[in-house]
């Protein structure tokens, strides 16, 4: 469904329209796709995807500029609940320096306020040009050039954003990616939430999301869950992927396990791990030293701490955690 946000005319004269693009949209598929087509095959996935109408309950706008007839750039959200990620601007090469972007960005920072959208976050390359349009709207760094945009204080979209009262887990979908944004953007003064993810303290799940969920359509054996909150909101995750060989040094046939919830549903973490099949073979996970209670919760499936990695993440002292052995690995994993 595509809906006028605004007309004029650029400073050259020129006619532009801003609208956007509620995906699915079968009328706007093949103009989206091939405005965006230089991305890469996960990403390319996800657009078509969301395009037919296949990411579930995931909201993804394409905003898009046309000139005298011609669509020249666009702004992709992806949201639910009021929070999601700002990604893939991108103005075609010989329509750049014109104010389309400026005009365009605010275009959907309208439409969102007024659709009461509460926060946003985004990556870009730290002072650039397009960091400083990003400013000028209100988005503000987080670290470097990963930016978030809040409509009100504060971090929480909400003042009940993280209650756990009523969450479940389910398994990862699309309709998790904006949630799950928020929940790794947010500091909560801890460390080394996911070794999967790269996600330290703070860190930015536009790619490795997407990423993720490509892994989970082609990869035998790949898991997820997520502590879904009632109000869309995401407090927790559990994944399970296969180790890079030579990762802090692991070996082939060896899973790579990653847990990590809100300080308020902390408790929940149990629920999460026994949301997983865990398969044959070696399963190794990190726990920062001190954090008894994601150390409980790798025991209760069975893990027991085999060793200390020193600074092995952001600095962070992990005490390693592991089942299974390298001999049981075989062709009957989940």
């Amino acid at each position: 469904m595509y809906a006028v946000l605004t007309q004029g005319r650029l400073p050259s004269g020129k006619a532009i329209e801003c609208g956007v693009v509620l995906a699915p949209d079968a009328l706007y598929e093949q103009q989206v796709t091939a405005l965006l087509g230089h991305k890469g095959p996960s990403w390319s996935e996800h657009i078509a995807a969301s395009l037919r109408g296949e990411t579930d309950d995931l909201e993804t706008r394409f905003y898009i500029a046309t000139v005298e007839g011609s669509v020249v750039a666009n702004i992709m959200t992806i949201e639910r609940a009021g929070v999601g990620i700002l990604g893939h601007v991108f103005t075609v090469p010989e329509a750049r320096r014109q104010g389309i972007c400026k005009t365009l960005m605010g275009a959907q920072n309208a439409d969102f306020r007024a659709r009461g959208g509460k926060r946003l976050v985004l990556g870009t390359g730290f002072e650039s040009h397009p960091y400083w349009i990003y400013h000028s709207f209100g988005f503000r760094s987080l670290r470097g050039g990963f930016m978030a945009f809040s409509v009100g204080d504060g971090a929480d979209p909400t003042s009940d954003w993280y209650d756990p009262n009523g969450a479940v887990v389910a398994p990862c979908a699309w309709r998790h990616w904006p949630g799950l944004a928020i929940l790794a953007s947010t500091d909560l003064s801890d460390a080394f939430r996911s070794a999967a993810w790269d996600v330290a303290d703070i860190g930015n799940l536009e790619w490795p999301y997407v990423r993720f969920m490509q892994m989970l359509r082609e990869e035998h054996g790949v898991q997820g869950a997520v502590l879904e909150g009632r109000n869309g909101a995401a407090l927790g995750w559990v994944t399970l992927t296969q180790m890079p060989a030579g990762y802090c040094g692991g070996w082939p046939g060896t899973w790579l396990l990653d847990s990590y919830a809100h300080p308020a549903a902390a408790e929940r973490l149990t629920d999460l791990l026994a949301a997983l099949q865990v398969p044959a073979g070696k399963t190794l996970a990190w726990v920062p030293v001190g954090d008894e209670v994601r150390a409980s919760a790798c025991r209760s499936i069975g893990m027991e701490c085999e060793g200390v990695v020193k600074g092995l993440m952001g600095g962070v002292d992990a005490a390693l955690f592991g089942m299974g052995s390298t001999a049981d690995a075989g062709p009957d994993r989940p």
